[in-house]
């Protein structure tokens, strides 16, 4: 119980170092390809299967099918992704880069939160190098705030050190 609550501390704290993601990203189109897409205006579903390719701003997300939910207003409610893996990457305000990936990927868009399950894997880069890894069943990812949640079996986080600027 101590451990869990040192990773936590570490977690909080460093989560707390993050920016915000591209502020821009949410004002920008949203552009897909696929082979193969379907749409339900009336239950408000749209699936993309093969080779799926979705980006917004700095935004992308690749996968093998992706099943996006919409609101009346035709606003995103939900994107539902799956593949082997299914890759997601975005900018952040501050140059560094968030990518992750796993077999399943939803996003609830008035959460601003991606669910990564089944061998997923979160890591922020800055200048192309690797400074914060995490991998476990179940990752959790505020886009809006950059909180990390790692959880449902073995956690495995590695924190690199940064170099400073002289």
């Amino acid at each position: 119980m101590r451990l869990y609550k040192i990773i936590l501390l570490l977690l909080l704290s460093f989560s707390t170092n993050y920016t915000l993601a591209l502020s821009t990203d949410s004002s920008q189109a949203i552009l897909i390809e696929a082979d193969m897409a379907s749409m339900d205006n009336i239950k408000r579903v749209a699936v993309y299967e093969g080779n799926v390719i979705i980006m917004q701003g700095s935004i992308r997300i690749n996968a093998v099918k992706i099943t996006l939910n919409y609101t009346k207003e035709q606003n995103l409610d939900k994107i539902i992704a799956t593949g082997k893996p299914v890759y997601f990457s975005q900018q952040l305000d501050n140059k560094e880069i968030v990518k992750a990936q796993a077999y399943k990927m939803e996003f609830h868009a008035a959460k601003n939160t991606i669910y990564l399950t089944k061998n997923a894997e979160l890591y922020k880069e800055k200048d192309g190098k690797n400074i914060y890894s995490s991998k476990a069943p179940r990752i959790i990812y505020d886009t809006a705030s950059a909180i990390i949640k790692a959880d449902k079996g073995r956690v495995f986080i590695k924190i690199h050190p940064q170099t400073k600027k002289k």
